[in-house]
């Protein structure tokens, strides 16, 4: 019987079921892990992509600036390259220029020589002209050039021989080498001379190792064998400088 005033409250009856409580707990409880493992993935995930972002923006500065180096680099390389090869054409020409006043000066003298009223040895004015050498790539190589000119006006084709000798050291000894020794162009020790203004003799010539040239003599006799002019003139280049 019920008390009148009394609230009832509606109450269930259920099994008791101990397995399925202590499942409910297991499952639970790995639900509530599994969330936790998640949100650890998750939260190790972004940090993750915030670390690769980083180091790819890193990595790309690291890049341009690598880059600009490398460009400034090359610059400065080209520079040097190019004060280089302004520093040997300025060389070269100045070799060039030395060896064309000397040229004018041995014309002069050769030209008093021939308005000189003592006998001439040389009347028809057989002078050198411009001697030059370049290295080339290989040590001890040279590439050379010599002219032989007539001065005089007479209308008269010269013939007669050059002797083209090199004279410098090789160790403490003192060397002198023919012409025909040290280039393939040449084969014998007087060089035949046939013309009527001019005679450009040049080829390629190799020195001996640890040869340092120092001076050319140069000598032309006539088809006598009479000597007519004689100079020595300076090794115009350095052997250990090439072009």
């Amino acid at each position: 019987m019920a008390v009148k005033g009394t609230k009832i409250t509606p109450m269930r009856v259920t099994p008791h079921n101990p397995s399925v409580k202590a499942l409910r707990i297991v499952v639970s409880i790995g639900v509530f892990a599994a969330c936790v493992a998640a949100s650890y993935f998750a939260g190790g995930y972004q940090i993750t992509q915030r670390q690769a972002l980083q180091v790819n923006q890193q990595s790309a500065q690291q890049q341009k600036a690598t880059a600009a180096l490398t460009q400034e680099i090359i610059q400065l390389r080209t520079s040097v390259d190019i004060d280089r090869q302004t520093i040997e054409d300025l060389r070269q020409l100045v070799m060039t220029q030395k060896a064309q006043i000397n040229a004018h000066e041995r014309d002069l003298r050769v030209y008093k020589d021939l308005l000189s009223p003592i006998a001439k040895t040389n009347p028809l004015g057989i002078s050198f002209g411009v001697f030059t050498v370049s290295p080339l790539k290989e040590v001890g190589h040279f590439n050379y050039s010599l002219t032989v000119q007539k001065l005089s006006t007479k209308d008269t084709d010269f013939n007669g021989f050059l002797e083209f000798r090199i004279i410098g050291k090789q160790g403490e000894k003192s060397l002198q080498l023919s012409l025909y020794q040290v280039s393939s162009q040449v084969t014998v020790p007087s060089i035949p001379l046939d013309f009527k203004y001019f005679h450009t003799l040049e080829g390629d010539l190799t020195l001996p190792v640890d040869f340092v040239p120092q001076t050319v003599e140069l000598v032309v006799k006539s088809e006598d064998k009479r000597t007519l002019v004689t100079s020595e003139l300076d090794w115009p280049a350095s052997p250990y400088t090439p072009k």
